[in-house]
């Protein structure tokens, strides 16, 4: 790991508000750019499309990683001036949930993990939906199913992990959507991550109440704020 990775690493607390940005600091095929003067650096991955700016943002730096990936993360204390420097980017607020200390009980619907080669023979998946399953399994990150008979309709599987954290990623087929099966997918796979010392992070956008919801039927309680900015379409 080079040292200005290292050494961000260090000044970054384990929180769940740090959880992307400190799984980007983590990655060795992540870049980072700080400033001169080290008030601020911006990382980001080209492979997840994603990155972070923290602190006081470098407009150098900051434009290069916005001409690799169409999304970046921004927070309260750097966000007008972020905005300023991107104006072509669209700005959301999102709410970052911590995962209650009880788990509550999990739906009964049948889950489990499967593998690359069962994720590859579900032509009953969305194109985008199966391309994002097949990525995440094959860089070897465990993906839970739901399952309703045999046919698997949810997903949930890390997005981003730390030493002591995670953040939770899910989704459903639109058939199978508000039938508590994400429910069930997401507390499978926080039961086995805590086996492995490390609690779940929920993040969602404000406009996104589903899932809003979905994390507080699930116990999660709201621990931060963040923004995320994403390239216009036009």
């Amino acid at each position: 790991m080079d040292e200005a990775k290292r050494r961000y690493l260090s000044r970054l607390p384990d929180l769940p508000r740090w959880v992307e940005t400190r799984d980007l600091l983590l990655w060795e095929g992540s870049k980072l750019l700080e400033n001169p003067s080290r008030s601020g650096f911006v990382v980001w991955s080209t492979e997840d499309g994603s990155g972070s700016v923290v602190g006081d943002p470098e407009p150098d730096a900051l434009a290069v990683a916005a001409g690799d990936v169409p999304e970046l993360l921004a927070f309260t204390e750097n966000i007008d001036r972020v905005r300023f420097l991107l104006p072509e980017f669209e700005a959301e607020l999102g709410t970052v949930f911590s995962a209650p200390e009880m788990l509550p009980p999990a739906p009964p619907h049948r889950c489990r993990t499967i593998s690359l080669s069962e994720i590859a023979a579900q032509d009953h998946l969305p194109d985008d939906l199966l391309a994002q399953l097949s990525d995440v399994a094959e860089y070897g990150v465990p993906v839970v199913a739901a399952f309703d008979g045999v046919l698997p309709v949810a997903f949930a599987y890390v997005a981003s992990e730390t030493e002591s954290l995670w953040d939770v990623s899910i989704d459903t087929i639109p058939s199978h959507r508000r039938r508590r099966y994400a429910g069930a997918a997401a507390l499978h796979l926080m039961r086995g991550m805590r086996e492995k010392g490390k609690s779940a992070v929920w993040g969602a956008l404000e406009s996104n109440h589903a899932s809003v919801n979905l994390a507080r039927q699930l116990g999660f309680v709201e621990s931060d704020r963040l923004w995320v900015l994403t390239r216009s379409a036009t």
